[in-house]
C-alpha cells in the first residue's frame, strides 16, 4: 500500500474531479468550477441558444465579490483591479466602465440573476467549456492557482484554504419587511372584514334596542321594562365584544405572520446548510476515490461516500420543497401569488429576555379580551338574577338562575388559569431556548478556534483541504442553529406579550 504525505493528499483532493458522481438529474445542466460540482437553487438554463448561469454562485466561486442593489436592479462585482456592473434585463454590461455586449439579456429566475455563460470568460478571464453531450459546464481560473489536471496527478502549485460558501444567496425582484407583511395580511383578511361588519351590525341592533329603554331598573319591576333592559344589556355586550374581537383578530394575524415569516427564515437556513453538506459529501467522495485508486482503501469506502452524497442531495431537494411551501404559506396569508418570491428584510437579533413573568401574568389577566368577555357574562347572569320576577309564570327556577351565575364565574376562573399557564409555559420555553443559545455560542468559540487552527495547519501542509472545510462547516452549522433559535425566541416573545393572539391565530388568519 502506498503512503502519501498530508500535503500531497491535499493537493490530490483539490485537483481531482468526479463528475460521474454528481448525481444531476437527466436534463439538468451541471456546473463544475475548479473541480467542484456546484449546487444552485436555480440551475443554469438554455434560452434562445444561449446558456445562462447564476451570476453570484459562479462569480463568488471564482473569487469575485458580488453586491446587489435591489432598488436599481443592479449587480456589481469586483475582483482584484476589475469592476463589473450590469442591470437586470439589459444586454449590456460594463467592465471597468467599458461596455461589454452580452449574448442575451440578464434575467431573474427563482431569485437569482442569470447571465450568459460567455460573460464569465469575458469578465473574469476564466476558462469555460460547455459539453453539450453531458450538459456540463466546466469553469476554471488556472491563473489564480487552481488546477484542472487528471484525477490522480500531483501538483506543486500553492493551495488556498477552502471556506464554506453558500451558493443559495439570491437576488429578488422585491423585499418584504415584517410590518409590511402584517399590513398586507390584515388588508387581505376576510375575517377582519367580517369582524368590522359585525361591529356595524351590532351597533345598529344596540341602537334599536335602546329605543325601548325608558329607565334603568334597580330591581325587578315591570316585566316588559325588565325584559327590554336585559335585551339592551346583551346587545351592548355584543357591540363591545365585536369591537374587541376585531382587535383580537388583528393581533392573531400579527402573530400568525410572525410565525410564518420566521419559519421562512429557518427554511432558507435549511437550504443553505443542505447545499453545504452536499459539498462536504462531494469532498469526502473525492478523498475516498483517491485513496482507493492509490490502494489506500477499498471500494466500500467509496460506496459509503457515494451513498452519503445521494442522501445529502435528496435532503437538499426536500429542503427546497419545504422552502417553497413556506413561501406559499406566507403568500396565502398576505395575498401574494403562490409563486411570488422576495427577500426577507427583518432578521431577529438576539437579546436577553428580561421580562418578569409575575408582572406579565398580572398584565395579561387585566388586558385579555377573553377574560373581559367572560367577566361581562358574569355581570349579565347577575343582572338576570337581580331582575328575576317571581310572579311571572313559566320562568326558569330562581335556583337555576343562581347556578348560571356560578357557571359564568367558573368559566372566568378557567379562562384566567389557561392564560396564566400559557404565559408561564411560554416564559419557560424562552428561557430554555436561551440556554440552548448560550451552549451553542460556547461551542462556537471552540469551533472557530478549531477552524482557525485547521487553516494555519493547512498553510504549512499539516492539514488537508477536507479537514479545513469540515472545521468551517461546523462553524457555519452552529451559526445557522443559533439563528434558528433566535427566530424561535422572537416568535415566542410576541406570544408572551399577547398569549391570546397565539391561541386565536389560526382562526384570525382564515381568508
Amino acid at each position: 500500500m502506498k503512503r502519501f504525505g498530508v500535503a500531497a493528499l491535499s493537493t490530490l483532493v483539490l485537483s481531482s474531479a468526479f463528475a460521474n458522481f454528481a448525481g444531476a438529474q437527466a436534463g439538468d445542466i451541471k456546473v463544475i468550477i475548479n473541480g467542484v460540482t456546484q449546487q444552485y437553487t436555480q440551475s443554469p438554463v438554455v434560452s434562445q441558444n444561449t446558456t445562462l448561469v447564476p451570476l453570484r454562485g459562479v462569480f463568488e466561486s471564482l473569487g469575485a465579490k458580488v453586491d446587489w442593489d435591489s432598488k436599481a436592479k443592479k449587480v456589481t462585482a469586483s475582483k482584484n483591479e476589475d469592476t463589473l456592473a450590469l442591470n437586470v434585463g439589459s444586454k449590456l454590461a460594463y467592465k471597468n466602465s467599458a461596455p461589454v455586449q452580452l449574448d442575451a439579456a440578464t434575467q431573474i429566475q427563482k431569485g437569482q440573476v442569470l447571465v450568459p455563460l460567455r460573460f464569465v470568460s469575458q469578465s473574469l478571464g476564466a476558462k469555460v467549456n460547455w459539453d453539450q453531450s453531458t450538459r456540463t459546464i466546466t469553469i476554471s481560473n488556472q491563473a489564480d492557482g487552481s488546477t484542472t489536471g487528471e484525477a490522480n496527478s500531483l501538483s506543486s502549485k500553492p493551495l488556498t484554504a477552502p471556506v464554506t460558501k453558500v451558493t443559495y444567496d439570491t437576488y429578488y425582484n422585491d423585499s418584504l419587511a415584517y410590518d409590511d407583511a402584517v399590513k398586507l395580511a390584515i388588508a387581505d383578511s376576510t375575517t377582519v372584514k367580517t369582524a368590522a361588519t359585525n361591529i356595524d351590525q351590532a351597533g345598529k341592533i344596540m341602537k334599536e334596542a335602546g329605543k325601548n329603554i325608558d329607565f334603568v331598573p334597580a330591581e325587578a319591576g315591570d316585566e316588559g321594562q325588565d325584559k327590554a333592559f336585559k335585551g339592551y344589556a346583551q346587545t351592548n355586550l355584543n357591540y363591545e365584544a365585536a369591537k374587541k374581537n376585531l382587535n383580537m383578530t388583528k393581533e392573531g394575524i400579527e402573530y400568525n405572520v410572525k410565525d410564518l415569516y420566521n419559519k421562512l427564515l429557518q427554511k432558507q437556513n435549511a437550504v443553505k446548510l443542505a447545499a453545504l453538506n452536499i459539498e462536504d459529501a462531494e469532498r469526502k467522495l473525492k478523498v475516498a476515490q483517491i485513496k482507493r485508486d492509490n490502494q489506500m482503501s477499498s471500494d466500500y469506502e467509496v460506496t459509503q461516500a457515494t451513498n452519503q452524497l445521494t442522501q445529502n442531495q435528496a435532503a437538499l431537494e426536500k429542503a427546497k420543497k419545504d422552502l417553497d411551501s413556506a413561501y406559499v404559506s406566507l403568500n396565502q396569508v398576505i395575498g401574494y401569488k403562490p409563486e411570488q418570491r422576495y427577500e426577507l428584510k427583518d432578521k431577529p437579533v438576539y437579546s436577553e429576555f428580561k421580562d418578569n413573568v409575575e408582572t406579565k401574568v398580572s398584565q395579561v389577566l387585566t388586558s385579555s379580551t377573553a377574560i373581559w368577555l367572560s367577566e361581562q357574562k358574569v355581570d349579565l347572569a347577575e343582572l338576570s338574577l337581580k331582575l328575576y320576577n317571581f310572579s311571572t309564570p313559566g320562568n326558569t327556577p330562581y335556583e337555576a338562575e343562581q347556578l348560571n351565575v356560578e357557571k359564568a364565574q367558573y368559566a372566568t376562573e378557567g379562562t384566567k388559569r389557561q392564560l396564566e399557564e400559557a404565559v408561564r409555559t411560554i416564559y419557560n420555553n424562552i428561557k430554555a431556548l436561551e440556554s440552548q443559545y448560550s451552549q451553542i455560542q460556547a461551542g462556537l468559540v471552540s469551533a472557530r478556534s478549531a477552524a482557525d487552527m485547521a487553516k494555519k495547519q493547512f498553510d504549512v501542509g499539516l492539514a488537508t483541504e477536507l479537514q479545513v472545510y469540515e472545521a468551517n462547516l461546523k462553524v457555519t452549522t452552529a451559526e445557522q442553529q443559533a439563528e434558528d433559535i433566535v427566530t424561535n425566541i422572537d416568535t415566542l416573545k410576541l406570544a408572551f406579550d399577547k398569549p391570546w393572539a397565539m391561541q386565536g391565530s389560526s382562526g384570525a388568519s382564515a381568508q
